[in-house]
């Protein structure tokens, strides 16, 4: 009785590997068809640029709070560093899901990531009430908007830098 116990459990377990066998030899081969030829080291570069994109646009979000003035590196014209009126931004995974688009050639890039900025707009015009309340630190309007911020990304000397960012509130 004790063989035949075995012999089933045996056979059944035999069956069942060869039945999971089948759908992951046949999904394996799935992506490489679907990818029109795609390699897995040109996907794995696509992947790698997708990431090195996002931790590209972190850095300037962490800059951006933090106050600096120092996120020139991080651009292909030091000119378009600072943002005029944001003054700090956060990651909204809420609004939606982000889009990084990396061109064939693989020096180009765009993306759209959902964030939310805190605006600061200086009050105008200047009267003597507004000068007291920029000496005190204030003399400006806080709002804080949900948007977009979409950008550009150029690839140079092995580096991802930032060619265009601008946010757009949704």
């Amino acid at each position: 009785m004790k063989t035949t116990v075995n012999s089933a459990r045996r056979g059944f377990l035999r069956k069942a590997s060869a039945a999971l066998a089948a759908p992951l030899a046949v999904g394996a081969a799935g992506p490489a068809a679907h990818a029109g030829g795609d390699t897995s080291q040109a996907r794995l570069a696509r992947l790698e640029a997708v990431n090195e994109i996002r931790e590209l646009a972190r850095r300037y979000m962490r800059h951006v709070n933090a106050g600096s003035h120092d996120a020139a590196a991080l651009f292909s014209d030091a000119g378009r560093a600072d943002p005029p009126d944001i003054r700090a931004l956060a990651a909204d995974p809420l609004a939606g899901e982000d889009t990084i688009e990396i061109a064939p050639s693989g020096t180009a890039a765009t993306a759209r990531l959902h964030c939310t900025a805190e605006i600061e707009t200086r009050i105008e015009p200047v009267t003597p009430l507004v000068a007291m309340a920029r000496a005190q630190g204030g003399g400006v309007l806080r709002r804080s908007e949900r948007g977009v911020l979409e950008g550009t990304y150029l690839k140079r000397d092995g580096r991802w830098k930032i060619e265009r960012l601008e946010f757009r509130a949704v």
